[in-house]
C-alpha cells in the first residue's frame, strides 16, 4: 500500500521543518509538496497529485480561507486540515461551512496531528469542540473595537473614526491592529470581508 501524500503550507520553516519531521516518522505519509504563501498553495493543490492540504490561516499572498474558497469554487475535492495558531472558536464554523475537513490548533501536540490526518485520509472529519455562541469571530472585539470596526466596513479613515468617537487617532490606530491580530486579517479588505460574510449568516 502506498504512503498518502500531504502538501504542507505554511510560510515559517521551522513550522514546516517540524511537520516534515512528525510525518517522515510517522510511517504511511510523505510529504510531496510544500508551501510558503497561499498563492503557491492554491498551485500545489491544484497542480501536485496529493490526499491532504495541511494548510496555515495565517499566510501570505492569499490567506488559507481564501485558499479553501478557491479550491471549492474550483471544483477540488482535495481535503483540507488546518493547522493554526489562532483559536478555533474564530475559524471552524467558517472552516466547516466552506468545505474544510479539520482543524488541529499549533498548541496541540503532535500526536493529536497526526491522529486527525490519518482519520481526515479515511474519510472523516475533525473538528474540535467550540463553546456555543463563540463560534463568531466578532464575539472576541471589546466594545470600542466593534465602533472602529464598524466605522473601517463603512469606509470611514482612522481620523474619522477618531473624531466619532472622541478619541486621539493613535488609540484608533492601536485599536485597528488588535482587531486585525484578534480576527487574523492582514488588512482593511480582509476585515471588510469579514463583516460581509459575518452578514451573510
Amino acid at each position: 500500500m502506498s504512503d498518502s501524500r500531504l502538501i504542507l503550507a505554511d510560510d515559517h520553516e521551522v513550522v514546516r521543518q517540524g511537520l516534515r519531521n512528525i510525518v517522515e516518522h510517522a510511517g504511511g505519509l510523505k510529504v510531496v509538496g510544500e508551501a510558503t504563501d497561499g498563492a503557491e498553495a492554491l498551485r500545489q493543490a491544484r497542480e501536485t497529485p496529493a490526499d491532504l492540504l495541511i494548510l496555515d490561516i495565517a499566510l501570505p499572498v492569499l490567506r488559507g480561507m481564501q485558499v479553501l474558497e478557491q479550491l471549492r469554487g474550483g471544483g477540488s475535492t482535495l481535503p483540507v486540515l488546518f493547522y493554526s495558531m489562532h483559536p478555533a472558536n474564530q475559524y471552524v464554523d467558517f472552516a466547516r461551512r466552506h468545505g474544510a475537513q479539520g482543524f488541529v490548533g499549533k498548541d496541540e501536540d503532535s500526536n493529536r496531528l497526526l491522529r486527525a490526518t490519518r482519520h481526515i485520509l479515511m474519510g472523516g472529519t475533525w473538528f474540535p469542540q467550540v463553546r456555543q455562541g463563540a463560534e463568531q469571530p466578532f464575539d472576541l472585539l471589546s466594545r470600542r473595537e466593534a465602533d472602529v470596526l464598524r466605522g473601517l466596513a463603512a469606509g470611514e479613515s482612522l481620523s474619522a473614526i477618531a473624531v466619532r468617537l472622541g478619541v486621539g487617532a493613535k488609540s484608533v490606530s492601536t485599536y485597528r491592529r488588535r482587531i486585525l491580530d484578534k480576527l487574523g486579517a492582514q488588512n482593511n479588505a480582509e476585515l471588510i470581508a469579514l463583516v460581509l460574510r459575518q452578514g451573510d449568516h
